[in-house]
């Protein structure tokens, strides 16, 4: 937690610095956000279903023109997902169960456009981000959990998540006053898991259904709905 801590207050001082530095970000307002998170992956041949969680942090919002603004964020999101890999059309229990949860570092960067509506302001964003891990809860859940040389699946769910994610979000809100509400759908790009050779090794000697949860892991898609509170 003390990592965590340390990170956000190090992005934010720097964001602040930057844009109180110049006199036309005097109208930059700061505040706090939070919401629900709903996510899942995208695996072929995997009943994947998608698991709610939260993110919190710190943000601020920088007007431009023409109805333009800017809002970077340093907030710590936990994504995950649960999938299940079938035995096969007829099969009646699941040959793996792999719960994944993920707290990340992300920080995103919103560029807003809307109308200045006086009593509030509707908007719409595209918002690319990038995530740096720095928590994981990995559970794996089979018959088959030990593979050959002591190692299994839950070595492979530690040892090669990726530390890092980057995608693109896109989404709507409105602001009233002080408040913002918002709700958006996001892509990270790439794989879940690492590609290097001892994970590559490693996955070979898995079974095929349960290989293609490594190799063809997306990584996490899903819903965010934000509330935010700007001072």
């Amino acid at each position: 937690m003390k990592k965590i801590l340390a990170i956000i207050t190090i992005a934010f001082a720097m964001l602040a610095t930057s844009f109180s530095a110049d006199a036309q970000f005097s109208r930059v307002r700061f505040g706090v956000a939070g919401g629900f998170t709903s996510s899942s992956t995208n695996i072929k041949n995997f009943d994947t279903k998608s698991v709610s969680l939260y993110h919190a942090g710190i943000t601020c919002k920088v007007p431009l023109f023409l109805g333009f603004a800017i809002q970077p964020s340093v907030l710590y999101q936990v994504k995950g997902a649960s999938l299940d890999a079938l035995k096969g059309a007829d099969a009646k229990e699941a040959l793996a169960t792999i719960d994944t949860k993920v707290g990340y570092v992300e920080i995103p960067v919103q560029v807003q456009w809307g109308p200045d509506l006086i009593a509030f302001r509707p908007y719409v964003f595209a918002e690319p981000f990038i995530g740096f891990r720095v928590y994981q809860n990995s559970n794996f859940k089979s018959s088959i959990a030990d593979i050959q040389g002591g190692e299994n699946f839950q070595n492979v769910l530690d040892k090669h998540l990726k530390k890092t994610e980057y995608g693109l979000a896109v989404g709507a809100g409105i602001e009233f006053m002080m408040f913002q509400l918002s709700a958006k759908y996001f892509w990270n790009f790439g794989q879940m898991y690492g590609e290097d050779d001892s994970f590559k090794d490693m996955v070979n000697k898995f079974p095929d259904e349960a290989k293609k949860a490594f190799t063809e892991g997306k990584s996490f898609n899903g819903l965010s709905i934000t509330l935010g509170i700007l001072f």
